[in-house]
């Protein structure tokens, strides 16, 4: 894969038919990312897990049923077609994650202020993280149906318009994070379908103004801010988790106080196995085990933006749907691998996201396997459907040679048999020439799907 074609994708694809049908890059790099999972909660939970359940694997445990449970989703979600998605991601999908949403407010149960999750017994589902795989579906279906358009204001502003309820339910609920996140998304995703550059301004303008007076009417938010310009100030209070992070980062220096072995993790930090979880793993691996981290994580979102990109170019194959969810996944995953490992390094303000595949909990760890089940049904579905064109240009070159070894030069009686029936091979008056090539009536109704 040249290192461009992830940001501009291939006009022209390529798929060698004795290979896979779909990418198994992508499998392997989240199995990757799933491996260091187990391998770094149990480094940031062995503690508590000990002093809060008298088990020290009690958390790796819970997450491995997670990742379990995940990949058994994701094999159900591989078996339906993209098709399927485009037509209830119009309406019934965002209806349904719209009503999801609010349930939290209604019978949810409430976590350090924040009502965000249903308690289904064996975890705490959160259901905004499942808004976040239906919202980019729904937006993919709009550009797919709309991108001819996408630059008037009226057909821009839509989606905006119809996210009004979902940020509404989501700041009831204290969940800013992923407020931010959706509008990033959406923006992103409108952005490069050609939304005008003056619309993405005054858009963005607005959001911007949304977004600040949400800040400044929560006095918790300021909080954060100003702990985030100066976390020393105020390290025993609102800087103490910043303060911590940091102390992890340097304790780990390059290569890190081995796995397990992290100070900070002992009571110093609250929950180091969810939000900080990147700050004890740069104590216990250092640099190297963040670098490594950082690396999978794009090479996994390369790759996805690399196949929606594809999608979008292609000019056999070219489908607005496919590649702009697989683009709006990749938007997804950067924004909170951005924003997570910016929190715990004191790059940006203290916000609770997970970290992509990595962050114990199983709301988002679910979700994000539905989702990568998602993109790799797009890769079976596009290499599927190019053997078939390939078949098909096959046959079709089987037929323009029988025919023009049939009709092709010649003298005597071959000449006078042409000559005799034009319209089986030739046009009327044409010459030897022109050739007409009649594709039997069987393959085109095996191949009318193709249209």
């Amino acid at each position: 894969m040249s290192f461009f074609e992830a940001f501009t994708g291939r006009e022209n694809e390529e798929y060698d038919p004795r290979g896979p049908l779909f990418d198994r890059s992508l499998v392997v790099l989240v199995f990757l990312l799933l491996s260091l999972c187990l391998v770094m909660v149990y480094g940031a939970s062995i503690y508590i897990g000990d002093l809060k359940m008298n088990d020290p694997g009690f958390f790796v445990k819970k997450q491995l049923a997670f990742i379990a449970a995940g990949l058994l989703a994701a094999a159900g979600i591989m078996l339906i077609p993209i098709n399927f998605w485009y037509r209830s991601g119009r309406l019934y999908l965002p209806l349904l994650a719209l009503v999801l949403c609010g349930l939290p407010l209604l019978v949810g149960s409430s976590v350090k202020g924040a009502s965000r999750w249903i308690n289904l017994g064996l975890f705490n589902f959160q259901p905004s993280e499942l808004v976040k795989l239906v919202w980019i579906i729904f937006v993919a279906g709009y550009i797919q149906r709309h991108h001819e358009a996408i630059s008037k204001v009226k057909v821009f502003i839509f989606p905006f318009l119809f996210f009004i309820p979902f940020a509404t339910l989501l700041y009831l609920q204290r969940d800013f994070g992923s407020i931010v996140v959706l509008l990033g998304i959406t923006f992103g995703m409108l952005f490069v379908a050609g939304g005008g550059l003056a619309v993405v301004i005054v858009s963005s303008f607005a959001a911007g103004l949304f977004l600040l007076a949400a800040i400044i009417t929560n006095p918790y938010r300021i909080g954060r801010i100003v702990s985030y310009m100066d976390p020393w100030k105020d390290a025993e209070n609102t800087g103490y988790q910043l303060t911590m992070g940091l102390m992890a980062y340097g304790r780990g220096g390059a290569e890190g106080q081995g796995i397990g072995n992290s100070v900070i993790k002992m009571n110093y930090i609250p929950e180091p196995h969810t939000d900080f979880i990147m700050a004890i793993w740069g104590e216990d691996a250092g640099f190297a085990g963040v670098s490594l981290v950082i690396l999978l994580e794009f090479l996994l979102i390369a790759k996805i933006c690399m196949l929606g990109f594809t999608a979008m170019r292609s000019k056999k194959m070219r489908d607005y749907m496919q590649g702009f969810f697989a683009f709006g996944v990749g938007l997804w995953f950067t924004g909170q691998t951005f924003i997570n490992v910016g929190v715990s390094s004191g790059l940006l303000p203290t916000k609770g996201l997970t970290l992509p595949f990595i962050s114990y909990g199983g709301s988002s760890l679910i979700c994000m396997l539905m989702t990568m089940a998602v993109v790799i049904r797009i890769s079976y579905e596009r290499r599927k459907l190019y053997f078939k064109l390939q078949d098909l240009e096959i046959r079709t070159e089987r037929g323009i040679r029988k025919s023009l070894t049939r009709y092709g030069g010649g003298s005597g009686r071959k000449k006078a048999r042409k000559e005799d029936a034009p319209q089986e091979g030739v046009s009327e008056g044409g010459t030897s020439d022109t050739v007409v090539v009649k594709i039997p009536e069987e393959d085109i109704a095996k191949d009318g799907s193709l249209s």
